[in-house]
């Protein structure tokens, strides 16, 4: 407060307080107007006269004194109902005013003061932030839990370049996986779509760190490239965090470009160079860069932010709780639908079983078909610890054909490599393309009509096969 109140007397402002304010900022030789002067009240109350008419006035019209900017952090609900701070922040945001309704926020503002830029954007920003501080407790006062204490960060645009403005909000502050809880390094501000994919990315890492867990086997060194949220590259390397960055950068060289990267390892320089650049793909296809977009991991090197901030447009974020990571803790998870919105429990599912040698491979099939979305009935092949591949539908047919395409097309070799499918197989077909391929093993959830023919076509063609519960699917992004 003592700060704010600072940085406001030196760029000329009037500060009004309560009488308990006034005083404490008097005893730090910054002048204030005590309320009761302001509204010219004589009469004493128990609590400020902050609902007067006057304040009214000069919060919502230019017809008396004009207040510009209200700052009230207000009282918890545990320690009563301040109705009087909530209502004082709702008159500033219906005069359009800046308001602050914490101690960051006021920050934020004084910030924009200094550099001149709390304009018409920047004050929308800020009444949204206020309008849900209020709508918080309101729901706290029915019952429920207030969710609505959140920072909003301003994004670049929306899905698409018109859409203007665009926010993120985060509700979960203590959440280190948070996309809006990441600290970001370099490059310009992200988009709708970049934060929407980085969520889904985050979501891969995590559920293959907690399969190594489950499995009680300790997680590798592993890499996720990715194009709008698909992995279309995924490594694992027990001996180097760069054999497990070029394994994901070459599993489709051409998919990733303008993609994302993401690790579960610190990036020093060395591997800073790798990321952005490779002398392989200058003579494959004619450009040396990766022209990453977004590369995230627990933490970076002063020199490998500089190298990757060469790129104005690639967005680097860190956060530590990438070397040890856990699901989110919901209840439920929604999704906005027209007129509406749908809800059910989250999709937390970690993968348990005892895969003997396969278990690289088959932790990045089972992760990538699992929590990535191609179209439908997902299919991911992996081979040594690299993905090769992924698909997706309509069809299981139609997703193991593209799965396959794509891996040939990259120039894999599918002998003896592993497939993870999201659904079950209803028929044999997509069984059959599979095996064909080279497949040698695989992870599908059970069930269906035909679960005993196509458990026998595959023990037939000498697949093995781990089946997980029938109540087990993938569907992630439905």
């Amino acid at each position: 407060m003592l700060e704010a109140a600072r940085a406001l007397k030196k760029m000329n402002w009037e500060i009004i307080t309560t009488t308990e304010t006034s005083y404490l900022l008097g005893q730090h030789g910054i002048e204030s107007t005590d309320i009761y002067k302001f509204l010219n009240v004589k009469e004493k109350f128990p609590f400020p006269p902050t609902l007067h008419p006057k304040m009214e006035l000069a919060l919502t019209t230019s017809k008396w004194k004009n207040i510009d900017l209200v700052f009230d952090t207000t009282y918890p609900v545990k320690q009563g109902i301040d109705v009087g701070g909530h209502t004082l922040i709702a008159l500033a945001c219906k005069g359009n005013r800046l308001v602050a309704s914490n101690k960051n926020d006021m920050e934020l503002i004084i910030n924009a003061l200094k550099k001149k830029k709390a304009d018409k954007k920047f004050r929308k920003e800020m009444i949204r932030k206020a309008y849900l501080k209020i709508a918080g407790f309101y729901t706290e006062l029915l019952g429920g839990k207030n969710t609505a204490t959140v920072d909003v960060i301003h994004l670049m645009n929306g899905e698409n370049p018109y859409q203007v403005p665009s926010y993120l909000f985060v509700s979960d502050k203590k959440d280190g996986l948070s996309p809006g809880n990441f600290k970001q390094l370099s490059g310009e501000a992200p988009c709708f779509t970049n934060m929407a994919d980085f969520d889904c990315v985050i979501k891969v890492m995590v559920s293959a760190v907690l399969a190594y867990k489950k499995m009680k086997r300790k997680a590798p060194y592993i890499a996720v490239a990715a194009k709008h949220g698909n992995p279309c590259g995924m490594a694992v390397s027990k001996k180097s965090p760069a054999e497990a960055v070029r394994g994901a950068l070459w599993g489709s060289p051409l998919a990733v470009w303008g993609g994302e990267l993401i690790t579960n390892f610190n990036i020093n320089a060395g591997l800073a160079k790798i990321i952005k650049e490779s002398g392989r793909r200058k003579k494959e296809f004619g450009n040396k860069n990766w022209m990453l977009d977004l590369v995230a991991a627990p933490g970076f090197e002063k020199k490998a932010v500089k190298i990757l901030g060469v790129n104005p447009r690639r967005k680097v974020f860190a956060s530590p709780a990438l070397k040890n990571p856990s699901n989110e803790k919901k209840t439920q998870v929604s999704r906005q639908v027209r007129g509406g919105f749908l809800t059910h429990p989250p999709h937390n599912y970690v993968l348990d079983v005892k895969p003997g040698g396969n278990v690289d491979s088959l932790v990045i099939a089972w992760a990538v078909s699992f929590f990535s979305f191609h179209g439908g009935n997902e299919v991911a092949i992996a081979k040594s610890g690299k993905l090769l591949s992924a698909g997706g539908g309509p069809s299981t047919v139609a997703a193991a054909k593209t799965a396959v395409s794509r891996a040939k097309e990259c120039g894999h070799n599918l002998k003896n490599s592993v497939f993870g499918a999201d659904a079950f197989f209803p028929f044999t077909d997509a069984p059959a393309i599979l095996a064909k391929a080279g497949c040698a093993a695989g992870i599908v959830p059970g069930g269906g009509k035909n679960f005993g023919i196509v458990k026998k076509y595959f023990e037939s063609n000498k697949v093995k096969v781990y089946f997980l519960n029938e109540k087990i699917r993938g569907f992630y992004r439905h």
